[in-house]
């Protein structure tokens, strides 16, 4: 019902919104969270490269703004905050004064932010079918949605505004005053326990038997990293780890990307600091199980390894899981064996 009336209230304004003329004036909407902004980031340098002199603005969410600052290849940044409805006809005007002519649509999860970019005079709003809340028909290119990596997507888009993609790895820049001194003594590995969805959470046993056998093993030191929100997790994990250090949940993100730089290793969830690690070009272990690494794993990441297991249920609960069967396939033993790819093997002890 929300939808039809949506459509029809596009389809009745829609005439009356003079269309911009092709000015090569581009918005991106990217709204959602750290590792889905941080896949727009290839298609965004991409399109700089080929088009230097057009203008590239980006649509995204809070977390995007921290994200997305600084970067050489974005002109403009817009914020999109919640609820959009609130804030719906005062951004709407912002944005149709800007003359964008083509809109890209990378990723929302605003049921309102379709139906935002169809009233802004853009001759171009195109995206991928099927992702859009069953908006597509506001779509006026759309594109199928093929089995393809999350990244490999936003590169079709750009492609169908005849942009060859140059780019395929992520990014984020940081400014000399952003970075954090030397740690010193080291190496540092940092464990990342938790995820906004429980059933991508590897066992928090194993994260602290993992972290006993790397102080045992290795002349290492242990950083626990996590949100607010998980500080509870953290906190058992830090505290049943002899030495470890636990991260301050309220670290602001281009402080904890500048501390994530000088890491050695991050052994993480399905979550979004891996692919910060990956933008930042540090090494990382990410454990996936109900996601399938092919359309949203590390891409393109030389300094990335992924263990995986097939998901053990069928059909996967997703979010409804609060046993991920799949995820306790993996144990400790087999990271540990994936941490010499990465640490360097002197130095290490004996186990007792």
């Amino acid at each position: 019902m929300k939808n039809a009336c949506l459509k029809k209230l596009i389809c009745l304004a829609r005439p009356w919104i003079p269309l911009h003329a092709s000015t090569n004036r581009f918005l991106i909407v990217a709204t959602t969270a750290l590792g889905d902004t941080l896949w727009a980031t290839a298609a965004i340098e991409s399109i700089k490269k080929e088009r230097p002199d057009c203008h590239l603005a980006v649509l995204t969410s809070p977390i995007g703004m921290e994200i997305l600052r600084y970067n050489p290849y974005v002109n403009q940044l817009f914020i999109m905050k919640e609820p959009l409805s609130k804030y719906f006809f005062s951004l709407r005007k912002k944005l149709f004064q800007e003359r964008f002519d083509t809109v890209l649509l990378f990723h929302a999860s605003q049921r309102l932010a379709l139906p935002l970019c169809s009233l802004i005079g853009a001759k171009k709003i195109i995206g991928t079918c099927g992702i859009n809340k069953g908006l597509d028909d506001l779509l006026t290119h759309p594109l199928p949605n093929h089995f393809q990596h999350e990244i490999t997507r936003r590169l079709a888009l750009i492609q169908a505004v005849g942009i060859v993609p140059s780019v395929e790895t992520l990014s984020i820049h940081l400014l000399p005053h952003e970075t954090l001194p030397p740690r010193g003594k080291g190496p540092w590995i940092a464990l990342h326990p938790g995820s906004k969805d429980a059933f991508k959470r590897w066992p928090k046993e194993h994260f602290i038997e993992l972290g006993r056998r790397l102080k045992k093993t290795r002349d290492c030191e242990i950083l626990i990293t996590g949100s607010t929100q998980e500080l509870a997790l953290t906190k058992a994990v830090a505290a049943a780890i002899p030495g470890a250090h636990l991260d301050p949940p309220d670290r602001p993100l281009r402080e904890f990307a500048a501390l994530l730089s000088q890491m050695d290793l991050l052994i993480s969830n399905d979550t979004g600091p891996v692919h910060l690690a990956c933008a930042l070009n540090r090494p990382v272990i990410a454990l996936y199980a109900s996601t399938d690494p092919a359309l949203c794993g590390p891409h393109k990441a030389k300094l990335a390894h992924v263990i995986a297991r097939r998901a053990t249920c069928d059909p996967c609960l997703k979010r409804k899981c609060r046993l991920p069967f799949c995820l306790m396939q993996i144990g400790p033993e087999e990271v540990l064996q994936a941490v010499n790819l990465f640490v360097p093997g002197e130095g290490t002890k004996s186990e007792c």
